[in-house]
């Protein structure tokens, strides 16, 4: 039976994985910053009865002992972590001329280093069980860089990075590492800064097609997964004709 960890499990694309793993038998630990909301998202999936187990545990992913509570709590009470799933993340939405220095190091820091810090508090259990598997939630942004969201798209690229150095590292390994590049999806974090009728909005997804997508892509040993369909095309675009994908960005970035 899966031992799942979901941080940023409380809300948007984290509860739904959260639920899927539930009702496929899980035992599932959410982690977020806001205990209330936790607690709820806890008390609305166990509402409907399932074969799996759901733990919250609130705590600030910027500190570094939250990442070892959660992985010493979740091991303590069923004996490992097989799964982790980096979901955590926030996007001031800030243009490039709006974005200073500390929102720059404030998105490294919740869409990066918060991920980082997960990985090293499960590798060692993973290593030494020697199985599991780690899931990196990027964007399209961590690929090609909007310059509408500055901040957030540096804090992907970074993590889109360490994804592919935690792969190197590990193969020959039986620990599977996959990067994840989600396109738009509609979330609370996504939902204020699109308008309602653009082009944009019409390509949006649901957490729940995002995780399901994920979970798929997860049963069959995916690399990588860039959701929804025309993810991969874009970013072929902008590889094959940068200066014309530029400026069209610019032209629909909001």
């Amino acid at each position: 039976m899966t031992v799942a960890w979901v941080t940023g499990g409380g809300t948007g694309i984290g509860r739904a994985l959260a639920e899927r793993l539930y009702r496929e038998g899980a035992k599932v630990v959410i982690s977020g910053r806001r205990s209330e909301i936790l607690d709820r998202t806890v008390a609305e999936i166990t509402s409907k009865p399932g074969p799996g187990q759901l733990l919250a545990i609130a705590g600030d992913a910027s500190n570094s002992f939250h990442a070892k509570d959660v992985v010493s709590r979740a091991a303590g009470r069923w004996g490992t972590i097989d799964l982790l799933i980096n979901n955590a993340g926030a996007n001031s939405h800030k243009t490039f001329a709006e974005t200073t220095f500390e929102d720059y190091q404030k998105a490294f820091e919740m869409n990066g280093l918060t991920a980082i810090r997960a990985t090293q508090a499960v590798l060692p259990v993973m290593r030494q069980t020697n199985r599991g598997a780690i899931v990196n939630i990027s964007s399209i942004y961590g690929k090609w860089a909007s310059s509408g969201s500055a901040s957030y798209s540096v804090g992907k690229h970074a993590l889109a990075a360490y994804t592919d150095a935690l792969r190197q590292e590990l193969i020959g390994s039986r620990i599977h590492v996959m990067g994840v590049f989600p396109g738009f999806i509609k979330t609370d974090m996504t939902m204020p800064f699109v308008r309602p009728g653009t082009f944009k909005a019409g390509f949006g997804k649901t957490p729940d097609q995002m995780a399901g997508a994920i979970l798929k892509a997860l049963s069959r040993k995916k690399r990588e997964l860039y959701y929804p369909w025309y993810v991969p095309w874009v970013l072929r675009f902008h590889r094959w004709m940068p200066d014309w994908a530029d400026r069209l960005a610019n032209h629909v970035k909001r």
